[in-house]
């Protein structure tokens, strides 16, 4: 079923159950920062107010989307981009991802924006 990524600023070797994955690979990214607010528009662009040096993980092993996993319940993405684990899963470090892409940071007038919506 393809790649499944996960994004963090913690170094770790397997993910507990519970956790978010995805395989959309620059919303990894962008999570690795550890967001409390992400917007996608209508074009795809994401942007977030993450402020963390971020690591990007691939899970290290099998994925099976009937057992292992689940759509996230409470996601405001779009369908299928978040997943939560239904057990521990091994991670593979892919690369540093650093610090956010200031052009990918939401302001507070965003963010306020987002809010009335």
């Amino acid at each position: 079923m393809g790649i499944w990524y996960h994004g963090s600023p913690v170094e770790m070797d397997a993910l507990r159950t519970g956790s978010t994955i995805t395989q959309h690979y620059n919303l990894a990214c962008i999570f690795s920062h550890k967001p409390s607010t992400v917007s996608i528009s209508d074009e795809g662009v994401i942007k977030h107010n993450g402020i963390e040096n971020g690591l990007l993980y691939i899970i290290d092993e099998p994925v099976d989307p009937l057992k292992d996993i689940e759509p996230h319940p409470r996601s405001t993405m779009g369908e299928e981009m978040e997943w939560l684990t239904k057990r521990t899963v091994k991670l593979k470090q892919l690369k540093e991802i650093g610090q956010p892409i200031i052009e990918e940071i939401l302001t507070e007038e965003d963010i306020k924006t987002l809010e009335d919506q």
